[in-house]
């Protein structure tokens, strides 16, 4: 039995692209808070580090290796600016442009800092909002259990967070081309 029931569109405006974007920065957040919640009630933390690291190297180009290392010995530092630049591209799904400054590389080192965190931002507002009771810089935490993770694809490359520092309104990371 087909039944008729006659379908309408929406008579609702159109979002705008930056409507969109900050929607999905907030969903993206606030989910990140519930599964850090989750994970933290359960202690279960250290196993969601470890499963989104093992995704994380999934999901980078097997071939950009040997690439990279063969590109970082011969130019560290030229190897570290292009790999932070490609972090500023990729960053850019949760950060705004003027959110990110970085030191010319020497030394094989580079120092890289993110002002004024939307994320950060976004933490302190979905905690709130949620009524968790966790302190914003745990999520900040989880990061730098990423990234300071053996098997994370940079680390993996050779560029080791080296000294990570908290700032009022972002963080500070010093990598060193190992």
């Amino acid at each position: 039995m087909k039944e008729n029931i006659k379908m309408l569109k929406p008579d609702i405006k159109e979002l705008s692209i930056e409507e969109r974007y900050d929607r999905a920065c907030d969903f993206f957040e606030m989910d990140h808070m519930i599964s850090y919640y989750t994970h933290k009630r359960l202690g279960t933390v250290k196993e969601w580090v470890e499963d989104t690291v093992a995704a994380y190297s999934h999901s980078v180009p097997r071939f950009l290796g040997p690439v990279v290392k063969t590109l970082t010995k011969l130019a560290p530092n030229l190897a570290l600016k292009k790999v932070f630049e490609s972090v500023f591209v990729l960053d850019q799904q949760h950060h705004d442009i003027s959110e990110f400054l970085y030191s010319e590389p020497k030394d094989g080192t580079i120092v890289v800092q993110w002002c004024n965190c939307a994320r950060l931002k976004r933490h302190k507002k979905w905690i709130k909002q949620l009524g968790y009771d966790f302190d914003d810089r745990e999520i900040c935490e989880v990061e730098k259990m990423h990234l300071t993770h053996p098997k994370h694809p940079g680390y993996l490359m050779g560029f080791v967070p080296t000294k990570i520092n908290w700032t009022d309104d972002g963080c500070i990371w010093h990598y060193k081309k190992v």
